[in-house]
Parts: structure tokens; C-alpha cells; sequence
């Protein structure tokens, strides 16, 4: 059976746009349920509610607010988050002998793995110079 005569429905949901975020903060302003806002917006009134919840501010007053900025950066942070874990791990020993390797006695990445690698060095992980330099690149080692 190909896509065509699939008779599984396709995937319908996806994630709410920043835009979309500022519409529905809007419209809340305006005094709309979530169930009117779902309707303008062709969303479920279930995704409006769970969003407004999600990213609502409360003061000490008992007014509750949603905030557009807070649910974009609260969806940005979570966003980032996401990936596969590090391959060097809690692995400070090795860490720590690039780290003085290159600062202090100022080896270039390539020439640190290759030692690692000529010399034998047993550490809990192994990484190769292309991650190493993404590592650098994305400031998990000290500036050098």
C-alpha cells in the first residue's frame, strides 16, 4: 500500500509560532475565550488553553496574565535542549588534559588527539578532532 491509499490520518499538529503567540496574547487582551481564539486561529481550543497555562505570569495579585515574550523563550530554551548528549560525558579527566594540553602548553586540538591516540591514553570516552573543535566552537572548553 503506498502513501496515497494510506488510510492512517495524517499527522496534523505542530508547534505554535511566535506569532501566534502575540495573536493569541492579543485576543486575550480583547476578552476572547480560548475556545473563540481556537476557532479564529484553526487550533485546537485544548492547544490555546494548554499554552495560556504553560506560559501564564502571576503576580502576588490574583490576576493571570500570558505573556507572548515568556512563551517564546520558555519554547527557545526547551528547543535548545533538545540533541544527543555529549560523547565526552562526565568525563573530567579527559577534559581536563585537553584543557591544560592547549592552554598551557599550547597544543593545537588536532595535535592533542593525536597524542591521546599515539601515546595510548585510556579515558572513559574518545572523541576526534572534528568534535573537539565543535566543542571549542560552542565555548564548553576554556578560552584559549
Amino acid at each position: 500500500m503506498d502513501q496515497n491509499n494510506s488510510t492512517t490520518n495524517k499527522r496534523r499538529w505542530k508547534q505554535i509560532l511566535e506569532k501566534e503567540r502575540y495573536q493569541i496574547e492579543s485576543l486575550l487582551k480583547a476578552g476572547l475565550t480560548p475556545l473563540l481564539i481556537g476557532i479564529q486561529m484553526d487550533r485546537d481550543s485544548r492547544s490555546i488553553e494548554w499554552e495560556i497555562k504553560r506560559e501564564s505570569n502571576s503576580s502576588l495579585t490574583k490576576e493571570i496574565r500570558y505573556c507572548a515574550d515568556v512563551g517564546q523563550r520558555v519554547h527557545e530554551e526547551c528547543a535548545a535542549n533538545k540533541g544527543r548528549c555529549l560523547k565526552i560525558g562526565k568525563d573530567h579527566k579527559l577534559v581536563s588534559h585537553i584543557e591544560k594540553k592547549i592552554k598551557d602548553e599550547k597544543y593545537s586540538p588536532d595535535a592533542v588527539i593525536g597524542e591521546i591516540k599515539e601515546k595510548g591514553f585510556v579515558f572513559e570516552s574518545y572523541i576526534c578532532t572534528k568534535t573537539l573543535y565543535n566543542y571549542i566552537d560552542k565555548g564548553l572548553f576554556l578560552k584559549y
